[in-house]
């Protein structure tokens, strides 16, 4: 693989597990206003936080700018919650259709070594900070194609930690057990916590399955499986109405709030398909991002309702070669 193909392949993962965390220790330390007041929890550079390595290197000389691709793009919720934008159910109960729906498709074919894995999607990451009084307003976010090999040696067999091909994690999917708990028990094990960390279990297994869910081409039976392992996670809501995901489509926000903090993950799916459609990362109540150790650089304000990343997956599929489109 030469030096493309695997900046190709990193961007790919730009959600996935990266290995050694000790070498993202400073970036994550970078990082640790980021949650808030109180008892300030870090926001971690690693696979938990989806697509914050670039941010974190910038964070260092005191700015938060594009950091998934695209430019920067932050905003409030779009939507405005109506009586037909409702969304009547309990987490467990809107989570159980979906995946009563989605395990009765057929599976897709089994990618042989050799073929790739194509994606194209929008990601959006917080605007430069501190703004410039010359600074041009920031562009809206374009798609991004990637491709990845399907079986890629490199990231198999433990060689990058817990950073693994898609051979690899579509094995584990095909494993995983029937029950819940015994999925977030694998899902754990698979995807270990750091070092001293400092995560709750739902904070944990949220990390984790964020990661899962990208996973192509998708078993509907892992995907069911996943969908219930959601539920099952301690803390786990879903918002009381429908949501627009950074492509503009409706989607049913499942998200994880922890005490004290002042943002929460949420995983997005299609309403009507029950199709992983992407992630966000949004503000839940008005805090301020401080920098200490940087005089010059102002406090950043934060409103309920910002959103601080975005991801929307908008296509994939398995191709010969890369560059190939489904």
């Amino acid at each position: 693989m030469n030096v493309d193909e695997m900046k190709d392949v990193r961007e790919f993962r730009a959600g996935a597990p990266r290995p050694d965390r000790a070498r993202l220790a400073e970036g994550r330390d970078r990082l640790s206003s980021a949650a808030g007041r109180g008892r300030r929890r870090r926001l971690r550079a690693d696979w938990r936080l989806a697509a914050v390595g670039a941010a974190a290197a910038l964070t260092a000389m005191a700015v938060l700018a594009s950091g998934l691709g695209g430019g920067g793009h932050s905003g409030a919720e779009r939507t405005v919650p109506t009586a037909t934008r409702t969304v009547p159910g309990s987490v467990k109960e809107e989570l159980e259709r979906a995946a009563s729906t989605v395990e009765r498709a057929d599976p897709p074919p089994t990618p042989h070594a050799g073929q790739w894995i194509y994606e194209k999607k929008l990601s959006a990451s917080p605007e430069v900070w501190p703004k410039s009084a010359a600074a041009q307003p920031e562009p809206e976010p374009e798609p991004k194609e990637h491709w990845a090999r399907y079986a890629d040696p490199r990231f198999e067999n433990g060689k990058e930690g817990d950073d693994r091909s898609m051979r690899e994690r579509l094995r584990f999917l095909d494993e995983l057990p029937d029950d819940p708990a015994a999925v977030l028990k694998k899902v754990r094990a698979y995807y270990p916590s750091g070092k001293g960390s400092t995560e709750s279990e739902g904070e944990r297994d949220m990390g984790a399955l964020s990661v899962l869910f990208t996973s192509q081409p998708m078993p509907p039976q892992a995907l069911a499986k996943l969908y219930r392992a959601l539920a099952a996670v301690p803390g786990v809501e879903v918002t009381d109405h429908l949501v627009r995901d950074l492509a503009g489509r409706d989607a049913l926000a499942v998200g994880h709030d922890e005490k004290g903090q002042n943002f929460r993950r949420e995983i997005l799916i299609d309403p009507h398909t029950y199709q992983y459609l992407g992630d966000r990362w949004i503000v839940v109540k008005d805090y301020k991002d401080t920098f200490p150790g940087d005089d010059d650089t102002p406090d950043r304000p934060w409103k309920a309702g910002d959103l601080i990343f975005q991801n929307a997956l908008l296509a994939t599929g398995v191709v010969d070669h890369k560059g190939d489109r489904p």
